[in-house]
């Protein structure tokens, strides 16, 4: 097994972390559609957001329970600083693009939409230590 397999072993949420991926693209796209035609956030958007929310939770919820078990990250007060961002993203976005009206407020909450994939990738990166691993070998 390589050095790399074996860090990326050590990720505990790997499924979890796939979940708030395509459900934070898939907000990003309905929000994207919205903000091209130019439309306030309806309600139901709140809903997808809220779901998105509840698998980051479980995110944090199973990160916490690993590291408690040993399972800690490679850079833990980057990592902790990474996982609140991820946390309030989208519930930030949101407050912010209800407040905008029309296509603004939907742009705002797609970029959070397309931000939170690339966080979720870093995370995982802070937590094997992956981003200080030159390669070579």
């Amino acid at each position: 097994m390589t050095s790399a397999a074996l860090l990326a072993s050590d990720w505990p949420v790997t499924s979890v972390a796939a979940v708030v991926t395509v459900l934070s693209l898939a907000l990003a796209v309905v929000a994207g559609v919205l903000a091209l035609l130019d439309r306030k956030l309806p309600r139901w958007v709140l809903g997808l957001v809220a779901l998105l929310e509840l698998a980051v939770v479980v995110l944090a919820i199973q990160c916490v329970v690993a590291w408690i078990g040993g399972n800690a990250p490679a850079d833990p007060v980057v990592f902790l600083a990474y996982l609140l961002v991820v946390l309030l993203a989208a519930p930030g976005t949101v407050w912010w693009g209800a407040a905008e009206p029309g296509r603004w407020g939907a742009g705002v909450v797609c970029i959070a939409g397309l931000l939170i994939p690339v966080l979720v990738i870093r995370l995982q990166q802070v937590w094997t230590g992956a981003a200080t691993v030159t390669g070579h070998g």
